[in-house]
């Protein structure tokens, strides 16, 4: 049985994904916190903004089952088709109100974490992923509750 993808990645480089991959998280979680902390018709620009980045990241993902199916010589199709769902369904999200499309985004986040613990990537990018989609699932939550609960 061959070994996970990733597994024999030298610790500079998990470092460095590591680092990056919270980097990618921070912007989630100052746009949320601009949403909580604004007042309330002053949200557009952190809530554009939010959407739009959270519809690009998960884009990005999506992108990993179609470089692996890639590198693949017997993919099953299906691994492509799924690789291109998280970008429409982010296009999707781009064309709704606020609350409904920040809540398809952390749906369609812990979705693509499930999608992604069927792979068989090493253990250190497995924790990786999970990390980041709790920080984004939870700045994207965040952004819905200060849209909808009451300022205090």
């Amino acid at each position: 049985m061959s070994e996970p993808a990733g597994a024999h990645v030298d610790a500079r480089t998990r470092r460095t994904a590591f680092i990056l991959g919270l980097a990618g998280a921070l912007p989630f979680v100052v746009l949320a916190a601009l949403l909580w902390w604004q007042a309330d018709g002053e949200h557009a620009l952190a809530l554009t903004a939010l959407t739009g980045y959270g519809a690009i990241i998960l884009s990005f993902l999506g992108g990993i089952h179609w470089g692996l199916a890639l590198r693949n010589a017997d993919a099953d199709p299906r691994d492509f088709i799924i690789s291109v769902i998280p970008s429409l369904l982010a296009w999707v999200a781009l064309l709704l109100p606020a609350i409904p499309a920040l809540t398809i985004l952390a749906a369609c986040f812990l979705g693509q974490l499930a999608l992604d613990w069927r792979l068989r990537l090493a253990a250190w990018f497995l924790l990786l992923r999970g990390l980041l989609t709790t920080i984004v699932v939870l700045s994207l939550l965040t952004g819905v509750a200060a849209l909808t609960l009451p300022a205090v």
